[in-house]
């Protein structure tokens, strides 16, 4: 299962975006391609602060809670068997299809990170800020999610700290 000295080694070597890009890289469906995507932001890491491809988080489901997304990424890892390209037998790849990705709340930045949700063919991209959870009945969450936004990024001066925006795209 685990190799910790592996694992270790793997942890010191690459940052958490790599390890998430490689995740990424290896996703392909419908009309998503993760070298595509992985391409355009190395080419373009100013551009972006952060990203993580999952699930949906707050994807409609009983318990308004995403589990099932969570459970289908959990049996995918669960039973994935390395299986060479020839072999009949294919067990799923990380079930992901949303890309989240944390950017500086600038105009320019974020129209040209929607034009690559056109390139990359995403279904649907969402912008999200701190007055986008508007329809939030929740109002404690709707001002913690405006309150993270605000400020959230921090420069490389220390005390600089910039507002941010949350860009979701999503594949179906």
């Amino acid at each position: 299962m685990l190799e910790v000295e592996k694992i270790g080694a793997i942890a010191q070597a690459y940052t958490p975006h790599e390890l998430m890009a490689a995740l990424v890289w290896q996703r392909r469906f419908n009309r998503f391609d993760g070298s595509v995507v992985i391409t355009d932001l190395a080419q373009q890491p100013h551009l972006w602060k952060s990203f993580v491809f999952t699930k949906p988080i707050f994807a409609p489901d009983r318990d308004g809670l995403s589990l099932n997304g969570v459970l289908e990424t959990l049996l995918a890892m669960a039973n994935y068997r390395p299986m060479p390209e020839t072999s009949l037998m294919h067990f799923v790849p990380y079930p992901a299809d949303t890309l989240y990705l944390l950017t500086e709340n600038q105009d320019v930045t974020v129209a040209q990170l929607m034009d690559l949700g056109q390139k990359w063919q995403a279904d649907s991209v969402d912008v999200y800020s701190g007055n986008v959870a508007e329809g939030q009945e929740d109002w404690e969450f709707r001002e913690y999610f405006a309150m993270r936004l605000r400020g959230g990024l921090r420069g490389k001066t220390l005390g600089d700290r910039f507002d941010a925006v949350l860009i979701c795209y999503w594949w179906d």
